[in-house]
């Protein structure tokens, strides 16, 4: 505020010697000041200026581009980053992007190597094995929690998103982000935070697999009638049925990943 008057002042002063020095009438000036005051309101009024983004908001940017890369294999595994392409495909500086980079190898995406460089980690099989024992024991207890209250109008939601992951079989991205959708359903169907939350974590790296499982033939295929077993199993509200086949689409998908893992 204080350099606000400042400047008026300033600026009254300024103008009110140039009038003086070339003695122009003492009304002139007045109605002068008076237009320079409502044309300066008038653009202030105007110039609506939105702050730019916090940093955070540019690592947080960084960091969703690069991981959803990486997942959908768009950056190959092995392959090395360079922060100046990715800084200029992204538009935003070096220090976010590089707050990003490291959030990502904390995590195991990228794997840095002293003067070498960073690089996309790469799957192995003793990351597929923890990962999908994990899965095979959270979606085996969330059949045990939803199969004895499961309602009909749960069982249609699951059966559209099964609809819409049918339709997506010609992108391999769209159709593991609708299997994901169907897996995160029935797990948020038992009311569990705690079961759902592990779920969630885990389901970043199973999306990675998948696209590597969909390198082999029919996996899409025999993803959908794995998919249709279960359902079926859900609709007999048969306990054992359902765990059955949950754990049956989890060895298939176990095997599909592994064995694209050697055609690498």
């Amino acid at each position: 505020m204080i350099f606000r008057v400042i400047y008026v002042i300033f600026i009254d002063t300024f103008i009110k010697n140039q009038y003086t020095r070339f003695q122009i009438p003492d009304y002139e000036f007045q109605l002068f000041i008076s237009f320079f005051y409502q044309i300066q309101s008038q653009v202030n009024t105007k110039m609506k200026l939105t702050k730019i983004e916090q940093p955070q908001s540019f690592r947080q940017h960084a960091y969703d581009e690069i991981k959803n890369a990486i997942i959908n294999h768009a950056i190959a595994q092995g392959e090395v980053l360079y922060e100046r392409d990715l800084s200029e495909k992204l538009g935003i500086s070096r220090t976010p992007l590089r707050a990003a980079i490291q959030m990502l190898e904390v995590e195991g995406w990228l794997k840095s190597v002293p003067r070498k460089g960073v690089f996309i980690s790469r799957i192995v099989e003793q990351d597929v094995e923890e990962v999908l024992q994990l899965r095979r024991a959270n979606e085996s207890l969330v059949m045990e929690l939803i199969i004895p209250k499961i309602s009909d109008a749960d069982i249609e939601k699951l059966e559209h998103i099964y609809a819409e992951q049918k339709l997506n079989e010609g992108s391999n991205e769209a159709f593991i982000m609708a299997d994901k959708d169907f897996h995160m359903y029935l797990a948020e169907l038992t009311g569990n935070g705690r079961l759902t939350q592990l779920m969630h974590n885990l389901s970043d790296q199973m999306r990675w697999f998948g696209i590597t499982a969909l390198k082999t033939t029919d996996r899409k295929d025999r993803t959908l009638k794995e998919h249709r077993i279960i359902i079926e199993g859900l609709k007999k509200r048969d306990v054992d049925f359902a765990k059955k086949a949950v754990i049956e689409h989890i060895e298939h998908t176990r095997s599909a990943v592994l064995a694209s893992l050697k055609l690498q």
